[in-house]
Order: structure tokens, then C-alpha cells, then sequence
């Protein structure tokens, strides 16, 4: 490891050497490529960001999700109810207001007497 060169080059092909793409390949840091033909050139890296220590690197299995809460009633969506049903309920509202109204009004009116 220590006694490498920190680049390997190879050409692309020796059959056509004016269209021969030169490419560099870094020991160090595996994933690591260098290309060039003529005067454009380009890198690139493509690893997991770690220099080479002589052997194959895996990275470890991640824990298990936890959970973030309970499942219970309170968090458990309901049902919506249907136009009629909430309509139904617009008339009961309707009419427990009235009667706390008029509840009021008598209570306001015994006050008075």
C-alpha cells in the first residue's frame, strides 16, 4: 500500500492511438478517475469517500427505525361524516343554541322582577 504509486495509468486502446483516451486511476482513493484526449480532460469520483486501507470497505447496517409514538385514538383519524349527517348536526347546534339563548333571556327576565 505504501510502497504504490499514488496514480496507475492505462490508455484505452492501442489500435488507434490519435483517438486513445489516457486514463489515470488514484490507489488512495478508490473511485477516483482522471481521463484526458487532446486537451479536454475530466474527473470524476465515484466511491464512498474513504482512502484505500487494503481491504474492501462495507459500510455498516444502519439500527433499526424507532418509533416516534404510540398509535392511539387520539392520533387515529376519523371518518368525515356524510352531508346529511352534517346537516343533522348543524340543526341540533342550532336549535341547543336557541335554547341556551332563550334560557338566558328567562333567567335575564326573573333577574328583573
Amino acid at each position: 500500500m505504501f510502497n504504490t504509486s499514488p496514480w496507475s495509468s492505462k490508455v484505452s486502446t492501442i489500435l488507434t492511438f490519435q483517438h486513445a483516451i489516457a486514463v489515470l486511476r488514484s490507489n488512495l482513493w478508490p473511485g477516483a478517475f482522471a481521463y484526458a484526449c487532446g486537451k479536454k480532460f475530466e474527473n470524476i469520483y465515484i466511491g464512498w469517500g474513504l482512502k484505500y486501507v487494503g481491504e474492501v470497505y462495507s459500510p455498516p447496517i444502519p439500527p433499526p427505525p424507532l418509533m416516534e409514538y404510540q398509535n392511539g385514538p387520539e392520533i387515529t383519524e376519523g371518518l368525515d361524516p356524510t352531508p346529511e349527517e352534517e346537516q343533522a348536526l348543524k340543526e341540533d347546534l342550532e336549535e341547543q343554541q336557541a335554547a341556551l339563548e332563550e334560557a338566558e333571556a328567562s333567567e335575564d327576565d326573573e333577574d328583573e322582577d
